[in-house]
């Protein structure tokens, strides 16, 4: 009897151990990017305006056939675009953030020459949602 409690005892042991270190996975940044839609634009640089981000992504095209929205409400956003300046360049370094877990999940650098920084972000937001929302790149 003892021998079958110490068996029981152990076999508990290893069930109760391998269910701990089968921890889910962490989802990938287009997994994330594929569940949401709504973004909200924050800008730290004199040289582009929140509202000029705002309305790059809402006049891109690409985006707007994606389903892409911006709010002016954070807490209502899936995610968050902010928009820095590289010091003494004309890069405009950008980052996407999940709003729910405050993982970076997209970035990108344009730069100012040859065309508008609000319009090449949303430019470059659209080409990589597009693979992502096209199943091509999860």
């Amino acid at each position: 009897m003892r021998k079958l409690f110490s068996v029981c005892y152990v076999a508990a042991m290893f069930v109760l151990l391998a269910a701990a270190q089968d921890t889910p996975r962490a989802a990938t940044n287009g997994e994330i990017l594929a569940k949401g839609k709504v973004f909200f634009v924050k800008s730290s640089t004199y040289f582009v305006k929140k509202e000029e981000l705002e309305k790059g992504l809402l006049k891109n095209e690409d985006l707007d056939r994606l389903g892409v929205q911006v709010t002016g409400n954070e807490s209502e956003a899936d995610f968050v675009l902010q928009v820095k300046r590289a010091a003494f360049q004309n890069n405009f370094p950008y980052t996407v953030t999940d709003r729910s877990t405050g993982r970076i999940i997209m970035a990108g650098e344009p730069n100012s020459l040859g065309g508008t920084v609000p319009g090449k972000i949303a430019a470059d937001i659209a080409n990589k949602l597009k693979r992502i929302y096209n199943g091509k790149d999860k």
